[in-house]
């Protein structure tokens, strides 16, 4: 499916050669060829992009080795459930995104909005697996992905429209032009739209005075085998999303050129809560209510709040503004600075409903957390000597939250406002000095030395204003880390590529752990706790890279992780109530192999395969997950697939493994194929798609081929099409 990606060592250039890699510069903030740079970089292209079934930028990266992808709802953009984990390493802010060198991850969590990057903006996303805190700071710890977007080299423009299983309306345009010798100009929109399908079931535990006797209730467990009864589920879910950015690109004297960028990404969900019930009187009505089971004797508490969702307006607005000036220093150096600002004024609109509320209304609490990020670096590249070339750099940002919680009359009322119940606001600003030499030993090997020393300070305050009132305030609290790495790589000869490397990273905790106090739909209150410190990480890892011929690559790395003063999050039941501590540590252990293989008639096949051992080594705050597997993130990872390009055809086929992932933290979700668990699942994927006239494509995708049933918590999309229509001018 994806025949280009991890190196495109086997791509043939324009002369019809065999390139022997390409060259990239997430890993090292230079221009590396991939044999050379002291990772295991994977490369997808825009042409892979283009080949296979991809509607968002993170399922671009759902076949690389390494790479765990989580995106519940199909299609629907996740304001916070998709995930991408790397090196066994789970959370979303443990692993940095960028576009274009300038971070994706949200100020609040650290998750990453991914379909703000319309997919078919991208140039090329590069993959640089295992802790980068030397170069790139806090959340580097699983790895760096680094998505690059189209540059104009012509005036050009392209048009797609495309539908699919549950009404799925997309449609994009992309316009890119060169206003005289030196100004450059892109345009893009993309829009999204789907009716969406049932994900979240009603299940239920015996409970409550019992009532009418009923029938349809199916008899289930939760994910850790306790007694439930399927009673119904929520309906679909409804959603549409549109993209909007501009960038222009000046090129100024000297060799230096400027860029300036805007985008604003909006999503909202539409017609939630038609819900179903499968509850059954004696004259076959639907029923909701307490409920007793006919011939279980077993009481639900049924009632219409355990089958609404909330609001349909759940809104999020992302807004970024970007600003890079490059240009060259001396005959062989650069310099570079950016300036970044994020925006998003709206999270999503968060409702937690009351125990009484009824699609007619009733009482409901809604809470508002906007957040904002400045960002701004500087770095110079240059030669030290024949043998030694510097990059080095300083950097700086500052993120705030505000969050507030409202007591709402009316949980319709996607506007409303009433009591204020608690508020919360934080921010926390870091600066950082980094440098790196790469030092040029012999001919055939290289070292890279580095290091980064990190400043980080928050503050802020925690206020219940509902009574009994309370109001905490905190000041300003720093603590420093130094983040060294070293590499070496090594190449014997011009097909063999062996390296290695070791060193340590960092993670400050994000602002809601520090300051967002909130309350999800279970009922529980998560307490942020103000004195958390940052997690360390320190790794090795060893990889070798052969090319065998001119068609065969093959590649293996092992490594392992070790992370300290783990955030970690406590529960109590009794007071239906969660905290956060650094707590913990743990040890990820794992390798990746991978082979890709040329054919005849224009075929490439790849598989790979992943092996992560990640355990919770200590955990004061819950001894009890000693010695279990870290959630969210899986065991076992495989991919298979197959890629052509014939004439006007093409073609792709792939197959996606995921092994048995647990939520609970002491693996007592133990089983499978109900709601709530996290199945080991393997899915097929299949595209294929002829060009007219070079100009217009028409294409076909299926997912889930075999309409494999399985849950990720929510119950997983099962077998879509989708038809598209694509021009290019």
């Amino acid at each position: 499916m994806y025949a280009g990606m991890t190196g495109m060592v086997l791509a043939a250039d324009e002369g019809g050669t065999d390139k022997l890699g390409e060259v990239v510069v997430t890993a090292t903030k230079t221009a590396k060829d991939t044999m050379d740079a002291p990772a295991t970089v994977s490369v997808v292209t825009a042409k892979d992009i283009e080949n296979a079934n991809i509607h968002s930028v993170d399922e671009a990266l759902t076949l690389l080795p390494g790479v765990y992808t989580t995106r519940p709802g199909g299609h629907e953009p996740s304001v916070m459930g998709t995930n991408v984990v790397m090196r066994g390493i789970p959370d979303y802010s443990r692993t940095l995104v960028l576009v274009d060198g300038q971070t994706l991850n949200d100020p609040y969590i650290g998750a990453v909005t991914w379909e703000s990057v319309p997919a078919e903006t991208v140039a090329r996303i590069e993959v640089v697996p295992g802790p980068f805190s030397s170069l790139y700071g806090g959340s580097a710890m699983g790895g760096v992905i680094n998505i690059i977007t189209k540059t104009p080299t012509q005036r050009e423009f392209s048009v797609k429209g495309g539908y699919g299983t549950d009404n799925f309306k997309s449609g994009s345009l992309v316009y890119q032009d060169r206003i005289g010798e030196r100004v450059g100009i892109v345009f893009d929109y993309a829009y999204k739209e789907s009716d969406g399908y049932i994900k979240d079931e009603v299940v239920l535990k015996p409970c409550g005075a019992g009532g009418a006797a009923v029938t349809g209730a199916q008899r289930t467990t939760d994910a850790s085998g306790n007694t439930a009864y399927l009673v119904g589920d929520k309906g679909t879910n409804g959603w549409n999303s549109q993209n909007l950015g501009v960038k222009l690109y000046v090129d100024l004297p000297a060799a230096s050129r400027l860029t300036l960028g805007a985008s604003q990404f909006l999503y909202d969900s539409t017609g939630r809560n038609h819900y179903n019930t499968y509850l059954r009187d004696a004259s076959g009505n639907p029923v909701i209510g307490n409920v007793t089971v006919a011939g279980a004797g077993v009481n639900l508490a049924a009632t219409e709040k355990n089958f609404l969702t909330g609001p349909d307006s759940e809104i999020k607005e992302v807004n970024r503004y970007t600003a890079e000036y490059e240009t060259k220093l001396g005959k062989a150096g650069a310099l570079k600075a950016t300036l970044g600002y994020t925006d998003i004024p709206l999270y999503n609109n968060y409702f937690v409903l009351g125990s009484a509320a009824t699609l007619a209304g009733g009482s409901s609490s809604r809470m508002l957390r906007p957040n904002n990020e400045l960002s701004g670096s500087v770095q110079a590249s240059l030669p030290l000597s024949d043998r030694h070339y510097l990059v080095t750099g300083v950097s700086a940002n500052k993120r705030m939250i505000d969050t507030i919680t409202y007591s709402v009359s009316d949980w319709r009322n996607a506007g409303a406002t009433g009591p204020i119940q608690n508020r919360t606001a934080g921010e926390d600003t870091s600066y950082a000095l980094y440098a790196q030499d790469e030092i040029t030993l012999t001919d055939r090997l290289m070292a890279y030395l580095g290091g980064r020393y990190d400043f980080w300070s928050t503050e802020g305050f925690i206020e219940q204003v509902k009574a009994p009132a309370a109001k905490n305030e905190y000041s300003a609290r720093s603590q420093t880390h130094f983040s060294p790495k070293a590499s070496l790589v090594y190449r014997p000869v011009d097909t063999t590529t062996l390296r290695g490397s070791v060193g340590s990273s960092f993670h400050a905790p994000n602002l809601r752990d520090t300051f967002g106090w909130w309350t999800p739909q279970t009922g529980y209150t998560y307490t942020p706790n103000p004195d958390l410190k940052p997690e360390t990480v320190t790794s090795w890892e060893l990889g070798v890279e052969q090319q065998v011929g001119s068609g065969t690559l093959l590649r293996a790395t092992v490594y392992e992780n070790r992370l300290k003063d783990l955030i970690y999050r406590t529960q109590s039941d009794a007071l239906m109530s969660q905290g956060v501590a650094n707590a913990g540590a743990a040890t990820v252990k794992g390798v990746e192999l991978e082979v890709r293989q040329k054919l005849l008639g224009g075929l490439t096949a790849f598989a790979n395969l992943t092996y992560n051992d990640s355990k919770i080594t200590k955990n004061s705050a819950k001894p009890a997950t000693e010695g279990k597997y870290m959630t969210k993130t899986p065991q076992k990872m495989a991919n298979i697939g197959l890629q052509g390009v014939k004439g006007p055809w093409s073609g792709s086929l792939a197959g996606h493994y995921v092994g048995k992932v647990y939520a609970n933290d002491v693996n007592a979700d133990v089983v499978s194929g109900v709601y709530g668990s996290y199945d080991a699942y393997f899915v097929a994927d299949a595209k294929i798609a002829y060009k007219i006239k070079g100009n217009v494509a028409l294409s076909l995708s299926v997912s889930n081929l075999g309409d494999r049933r399985y849950y990720q918590s929510s119950l997983a999309m099962g077998r879509a099409y989708y038809s598209e229509i694509a021009l290019k001018f």
